[in-house]
């Protein structure tokens, strides 16, 4: 008899397989047939577990997202405020190994809203998610007397809901504004303003927090 396959485990296998293959050759590499290479199947056979290429990359899409938020519940553990807020950014800025190298991916995801715009729904619910969070920690921070009682933690949130969208170009661009350090000016800025002196003279960059030397913030994701 055929040997039974798992449909739901194939199709997780392949799009791991896609995000490692962007991981170490880059986005560039990471086409059709070298995922079928790396597998040692046909590539008529991915399509038995996936409509098309864009299915691939809009599942792909979707275990990032859902690997950035095992790491920012791992991450964030009982802190609350600002320490919860830091380490949330920690996971969802392109900034280290792994949250940068995504960036390829989901900047790549987003360039085919525009000739599909249903995949952009996945998108819509990251958000709505992340936003809930940020002013949740946000309101602990006024609650622990971290941020004045009269910030505004709507507009904060948007804000940096906004930078981390806007910094996954950036990144994947290879600009000043995708730098680490400058990525932290900016959450700083938005924070500064609102917060108690306490709080602003606890505020520190993350130690992770660096950049490679000038001319090395571009480039295909590293392996």
């Amino acid at each position: 008899m055929p040997k039974k396959v798992d449909r739901r485990a194939r199709r997780e296998e392949i799009v791991r397989t896609y995000l490692k293959i962007a991981a170490r050759d880059g986005m560039e590499a990471a086409t059709t047939r070298a995922l079928a290479a790396e597998l040692g199947v046909a590539v008529g056979s991915l399509w038995h577990y996936f409509s098309g290429f864009d299915e691939v990359l809009s599942q792909a899409f979707e275990m990032i997202f859902e690997r950035t938020d095992a790491r920012i519940a791992r991450r964030v553990d009982d802190s609350a405020g600002l320490d919860a807020l830091r380490a949330m950014l920690e996971e969802v800025l392109p900034i280290g190994g792994v949250p940068r190298d995504e960036a390829y991916v989901v900047v790549s995801f987003w360039g085919r809203v525009a000739a599909n715009p249903s995949v952009g729904s996945l998108q819509v619910a990251v958000e709505h998610q992340w936003r809930q969070q940020m002013t949740g920690y946000l309101r602990e921070a006024v609650d622990a007397e971290e941020l004045h009682p009269e910030a505004p933690v709507e507009d904060i949130a948007d804000a940096l809901l906004y930078l981390v969208t806007a910094s996954q170009f950036e990144r994947v661009l290879g600009t000043r504004l995708g730098q680490e350090a400058r990525l932290w000016q900016i959450v700083r800025h938005h924070l500064a303003p609102w917060m108690t002196e306490q709080a602003a003279q606890q505020w520190q960059p993350p130690s992770s927090w660096g950049d490679a030397p000038e001319g090395e913030a571009s480039g295909a994701p590293e392996a």
